[in-house]
């Protein structure tokens, strides 16, 4: 035993029907340190954390935490260990105040019994003073916060727990940079308190800013763990996905032909304001902004999710009226939202049966369903997709967040697309990955579809858009030929700096 480590994991093991999720896992963690978990989907950190988490339990190896051998029972266990975690997936309660949140399952008493709302105020006060937090007040409903004041509420609820560990699971997958900077900071007052922090992230950038040593999974196996100051980016791959990566996402590879798709003069509420642009044939047009900026706002109104209040849309030279989604899909549109698991897949649903919802029509007769068409469909988008799944009948709640957004591109590119709107298509997927699903796009790309992506990754935006669309608060600020642009000239448009 170390008494420098907080954490020790030896030898952890863990299996599910038809995959081996972690394969004898070993990891340790200090005392004060901000520890990076990094791996593609699907290397098994998820699994370890959710075993740390008390939600599953190793089929073999130890937990030593603080000089003790553990076996963690349940969450309710595990965070009277002192070990919390904050799910990339909030869970937290927007109906509620912000104090109520931090407090919940913990709330000071009456002694008649009663919740002592006063007393529940005060501690949250105290904490937002602790950590410099002016803009939040205790009696503020959470729903009425930005995400990136909700993950703060998440993390201050642990910290009032006196967690010794806190696990932070793609923190900001959904922060702006203002966001982020904050959640840095908190990060490394918490460290200074001597709080020790897991950071799970594919944000290789944070990394190198705000952690100290960084270990690796590949494959359900520990591979590495080297020490942040003595590496860089490319070694950290390298060991993550067994081969160097280049990031390059293709763009200028298709040949743009003619004009295929047009907006004009889009207008939504406060959120779109006048937006024309033009989409060729075999072009991957990316839209880069600020949260907020108004781009998903806009992909919406063109696929008629939303209803714009003025404005045109043309396909092939002739105005189309796009009612709903279903009259875009008819149009030969599709749209790949952010919101993979609220609003993309069926997760409760197999994965071959999210596959084939995207066009079922194309399998059907007479109201009748050719299943035996259906299964080899999923089959075939399986292995062009390379997704990885024991099997098509597993379920798509199982599958990592990669192979979750493969799906749901298998499942649209059933379709055949002519126009393919894609909102955050690589969010919180790791790098091998993301070059996997840009190779996919620029393929449709090739074969003579539109793509219209949107990203609030920067190197994304340069490396797979052709042309850039620049917005802010609705506007657009500049359109970009991505011919030796960079990322401060998007930023200073993306921040209406055009002075």
């Amino acid at each position: 035993m170390n008494t420098e480590n907080i954490l020790e994991i030896k030898g952890i093991s863990k299996s599910f029907p038809g995959v081996k999720a972690l394969d004898k896992v070993g990891l340790t963690v200090k005392k004060g340190e901000i520890h990076a978990l990094v791996g593609e989907n699907g290397a098994g950190k998820s699994t370890m954390m959710k075993i740390l988490s008390g939600v599953y339990t190793a089929d073999e190896g130890e937990i030593i935490f603080q000089g003790n051998k553990v076996k963690i029972k349940d969450p309710h266990h595990s965070e009277a260990l002192g070990i919390s975690i904050v799910y990339q997936e909030l869970s937290n309660f927007p109906a509620m105040s912000v104090a109520e949140n931090i407090c919940v399952g913990a709330y000071p008493r009456k002694k008649s019994g009663s919740i002592n709302f006063k007393e529940t105020n005060r501690r949250a006060q105290a904490l937002l003073n602790e950590f410099s937090l002016n803009d939040l007040k205790p009696r503020q409903l959470v729903r009425l916060l930005s995400i990136g004041r909700q993950q703060v509420v998440e993390i201050l609820k642990a910290t009032s727990r006196n967690a010794k560990l806190l696990i932070l699971d793609e923190p900001t997958s959904a922060l702006t940079e203002k966001e982020t900077l904050l959640l840095f900071s908190i990060m490394r007052k918490l460290r200074e308190s001597g709080v020790s922090i897991i950071y799970i992230s594919h944000r290789l950038d944070e990394i190198f800013e705000i952690c100290d040593r960084v270990s690796i999974l590949r494959d359900g196996k520990f591979i590495k763990m080297l020490n942040i100051a003595e590496t860089n980016k490319s070694e950290v791959v390298r060991y993550m996905v067994g081969r160097d990566v280049a990031y390059n996402y293709g763009a200028h590879t298709s040949e743009a032909g003619s004009t295929l798709f047009e907006a004009r003069n889009i207008k939504y509420k406060s959120h779109v304001k006048d937006v024309s642009f033009s989409l060729k044939a075999g072009e991957v047009l990316g839209l880069a902004g600020l949260e907020g900026a108004g781009r998903t706002e806009l992909v919406e109104c063109i696929f008629g999710a939303l209803k714009k209040d003025a404005g045109q849309t043309l396909i092939n030279g002739t105005e189309v009226i796009i009612k709903n989604p279903v009259y875009a899909k008819k149009n030969g549109m599709a749209y790949i939202t952010k919101e993979r698991k609220s609003a993309g897949l069926f997760l409760q649903l197999t994965v071959g049966d999210n596959i084939s919802a995207g066009n079922l029509r194309k399998f059907s007769k007479s109201s009748c369903i050719n299943f035996k068409k259906v299964n080899e469909n999923s089959h075939y988008y399986m292995k062009r997709f390379s997704i990885k799944t024991p099997s098509l009948k597993n379920l798509a709640l199982s599958l990592s967040g990669g192979n979750q957004q493969k799906v749901l591109l298998a499942s649209w590119f059933t379709s055949d697309p002519k126009i393919l709107i894609v909102d955050e298509p690589t969010r919180g997927i790791d790098v091998g990955t993301k070059e996997e699903i840009h190779k996919l796009i620029r393929e449709l790309a090739k074969n003579g579809a539109g793509i219209i992506m949107i990203s609030s990754d920067l190197p994304e935006i340069l490396g797979a858009s052709d042309r850039i669309l620049v917005m802010y608060e609705g506007m657009v600020t500049g359109m970009l030929d991505n011919h030796n642009i960079t990322e401060e000239q998007i930023i200073r448009l993306a921040s209406n700096e055009v002075g």
